[in-house]
């Protein structure tokens, strides 16, 4: 009897690209050679292409390399029983195979065109923090508490009381709220920042009426921000620069194509569409103040 084996749960097993590149049809050395299945081979290259990808150290885990071996044998199988079944000629599979390709084709064009191309040296980092320099900091920040009440009546009846040692946590047990959690220098709405930022640490901040209720807000943290030197700088301005660049380079690119190729916009047809989703799924906005929803 066939010795049966144990599946491991492996996801990237069954990704619809390994039915591509999991073997080989091309002969193998012998040495080389693991297992052959029909015409098909897969190759200790194969193998450690995936061990790599999942971090396994053959050495080490063995019976995971021996199983990940059968499971790359049921994957040519159940392959090859596809292909015998002809279901690679099917619309939908050509369809996928087609959108597969053209993402290989897409990032095999950006690297040749766009990403090869970005080269930050030392002397941008260093001309770019010069300039900057008073922009390039660790953003201060606050830790925060809020208590929402139902009314303005209750709000004001309350307000006097949140100041008082203990009575902020008090409300909160009596009515909702809790703690927003840190909130940074640069990523509050404007309309919000004078509740947060420039306000002692443990000051009482509000009211903010807001659709849920009337806001109190108390800082139980405020720390300030820092100026980075160079060397802490350094990593963020080069991955800075070098996005910078990859989006010049990128619109560039497509720039290009677009004034080389008739490209037709149906915008009627768009607004439609928009128009149909907006009835299906209606459309709302939010007023809650920064941390919640």
């Amino acid at each position: 009897m066939k010795k049966m084996h144990t599946r491991i749960p492996i996801v990237l097993l069954t990704a619809f690209p390994l039915l591509f590149t999991a073997c080989h049809r091309s002969a193998p050395t012998a040495a080389d050679e693991l297992a052959r299945v029909g015409d098909m081979t897969i190759t200790k290259t194969d193998l450690q292409k995936k061990l790599n990808g999942m971090g396994i150290n053959a050495a080490k885990d063995p019976s995971v390399t021996s199983e990940l071996l059968n499971q790359m044998v049921d994957n040519s199988l159940l392959a090859m029983e596809a292909r015998k079944e002809g279901l690679d000629k099917t619309p939908e599979y050509r369809k996928k195979i087609k959108a597969y390709e053209d993402q290989l084709l897409r990032k095999s064009l950006l690297k040749k065109d766009v990403d090869s191309k970005v080269k930050v040296s030392d002397a941008d980092i260093t001309s770019y923090y010069q300039k900057h320099q008073k922009e390039i900091r660790q953003p201060g920040y606050v830790e925060v508490r809020q208590v929402v009440f139902p009314s303005e009546k209750i709000a004001r009846k309350m307000a006097s009381r949140l100041k008082r040692r203990g009575g902020f946590s008090k409300a909160i047990k009596t009515f909702k709220g809790g703690p927003v959690g840190k909130l940074y220098e640069g990523t509050v709405p404007p309309k919000f920042i004078s509740y947060f930022f420039g306000v002692p640490e443990g000051s009482v901040t509000g009211p903010v009426d807001l659709k849920d209720g009337v806001h109190y807000f108390k800082i139980d943290r405020s720390v300030k921000g820092v100026q980075l030197t160079m060397d802490q700088a350094r990593d963020g301005i080069r991955n800075y620069l070098s996005n910078q660049q990859n989006k010049t380079l990128y619109q560039a690119l497509v720039n290009h194509l677009r004034s080389t190729t008739t490209v037709k916009l149906n915008n009627q047809a768009l607004v439609s569409m928009i128009a149909a989703a907006a009835a299906t799924n209606g459309t709302g906005s939010s007023s809650a103040p920064p941390g919640k929803k």
